[in-house]
């Protein structure tokens, strides 16, 4: 399956100058101790640094590049209004993250490989204190203009298919992942096993994307917007 970075349709285009990877192969870690040596290596930072809590409630889900060499990149966020919210933490995590070294780059075929991690960072996180799982929300999908779900969001994607007049021909599988940020836009789409037709790609786009019938309320944090990441498994059967 090629899992390589590619942003579909007119959305944000990140530039890179190679191939990145939008997640790390199964079972590899982008550092040393995983995900939970990373929190305790950003706790250590901030407490040895004496580093401050943020004057009001910030949250930022933020995205990084590892590369091969081992060095980090923050993705910038086309959500300009979460990063000017909750600038405090921005700068907080990303002064942090300079002063950790354990960082490890995904390998694909025993070749070493640029790869994104993303995380949620809050000054819980960062000061390890208790985290109330309550204290976050999802987002909601609404369809006319009231609160759906998950299946919902799936019928009315299959649904935009058969409009547009999709019709397979062999059964076929994918999966579509996408953010869905602050103001409640899909957005930062990409397709698993996508097609070779660059028309059904957009097509995949254009069924997930927003419309004025259906679209997100942002996932919240203590009663603050952040972006939240979904992956759908999408199925076609030609029967």
């Amino acid at each position: 399956m090629n899992k390589f970075f590619l942003l579909i349709g007119s959305v944000i285009t990140v530039c890179f100058n190679a191939q990145v990877l939008y997640e790390y192969p199964k079972d590899q870690d982008f550092y040393e101790g995983g995900r939970q040596g990373f929190y305790d290596d950003l706790q250590q930072v901030v407490k040895k640094n004496n580093y401050k809590a943020c004057d009001k409630t910030e949250v930022l889900f933020m995205r990084f590049i590892v590369y091969p060499d081992n060095t980090v990149k923050y993705v910038s966020d086309p959500d300009t209004k979460a990063v000017e919210n909750n600038k405090c933490m921005k700068d907080k995590v990303l002064n942090a993250i300079k002063q950790t070294t354990k960082w490890k780059a995904a390998e694909v075929d025993g070749k070493k490989t640029a790869a994104m991690f993303l995380g949620i960072f809050t000054d819980d996180l960062l000061f390890k204190n208790p985290v109330n799982e309550s204290d976050f929300t999802m987002p909601v999908y609404m369809y006319k203009d009231k609160e759906s779900n998950i299946m919902k969001f799936r019928e009315n994607f299959t649904k935009c298919f058969d409009i547009n007049g999709y019709n397979p021909i062999s059964d076929y599988s994918f999966i579509i992942n996408f953010d869905v940020d602050t103001n409640g836009e899909a957005g930062f789409f990409y397709i698993e096993n996508q097609s070779n037709l660059d028309q059904f790609n957009d097509m995949v786009v254009k069924c997930a994307s927003n419309t004025k019938k259906s679209y997100w309320k942002p996932g919240l944090y203590k009663g603050i917007p952040v972006k939240r990441y979904f992956r759908f498994p999408i199925r076609f059967n030609s029967q």
